[in-house]
């Protein structure tokens, strides 16, 4: 894969790591109670994704995490750059935004359901919640980075509102590009938290039943296929950068 290609260093410690943990497994030096074998760790994948609704689990979670993640991107963007150009309006919302971003989101779960029922919006606003508030807050440190020679030509320009929101915009585009990446990967380690509330489906919720069954095994697996969302959703936007934005390159 070209993921791996050149990079020899990781692929040596997949190597070594992989290794060591059959070592473990066979000389038994691993507790299972604490850590499944390798053995039972591919019998574990292998009865999720055949035998059970893992896939459904796994697009479910998906489905989650990037409607959360498109509701505070959609939001987000717009209110920062209104933030970022009138400092009144800054002013009015900056202390609400850094007051609830400090809010661990685990102790929100009791309103979440008061407000929106233990359905699937309960669940999408945590994640929500996880991810709007740190998002807004790097775009508009990102507006604020803005080279002051773009908004003094805007101005030489004469510029409407509108153009000068547009050229800010156009300015911190690659900034917001990674920002992005960031917080959708922040948006996933919500997703067992949100998955808390009243789930039926979702790896977060089979992560829990695992846990409270002691099926350690399912456990890592459902763990490890969330990093694995995570690493390859961050090596796609990784790729995507330099095709996007050539004049960055």
């Amino acid at each position: 894969m070209k993921l791996f290609r050149g990079n020899y260093i990781f692929s040596i410690s997949i190597v070594v790591l992989l290794s060591l943990w059959i070592l473990g497994s066979w000389m038994k030096l691993i507790n299972p109670i604490f850590f499944p074998s390798i053995q039972e760790f591919l019998l574990a994948t292998q009865k999720l994704f055949l035998h059970k609704s893992f896939m459904s689990d796994i697009g479910i979670s998906v489905f989650r995490v990037l409607t959360a993640f498109l509701l505070a991107f959609i939001i987000a963007v717009p209110l920062a750059l209104l933030m970022g150009s009138w400092k009144k309006l800054h002013n009015l919302f900056s202390p609400y935004i850094d007051f609830i971003r400090y809010l661990p989101v685990p102790a929100l779960i009791p309103l979440t359901i008061l407000f929106f029922g233990i359905g699937e919006g309960a669940k999408i606003s945590l994640l929500f919640i996880g991810t709007f508030f740190q998002l807004i807050l790097l775009i508009i440190d990102n507006l604020n980075n803005v080279p002051k020679e773009y908004l003094d030509l805007s101005h030489t320009l004469n510029f409407s509102k509108y153009k000068v929101l547009k050229t800010k915009l156009s300015s911190i585009a690659p900034q917001l590009f990674n920002n992005s990446r960031i917080t959708l990967g922040w948006c996933w380690t919500y997703l067992v938290i949100a998955e808390l509330v009243a789930a039926n489906s979702g790896i977060g919720h089979m992560i829990k039943e695992a846990q409270r069954f002691s099926n350690i095994p399912d456990l890592y697996v459902g763990i490890v296929v969330i990093g694995i969302i995570g690493f390859f959703s961050d090596y796609l936007f990784k790729k995507l950068y330099p095709h996007i934005f050539k004049y960055k390159t």
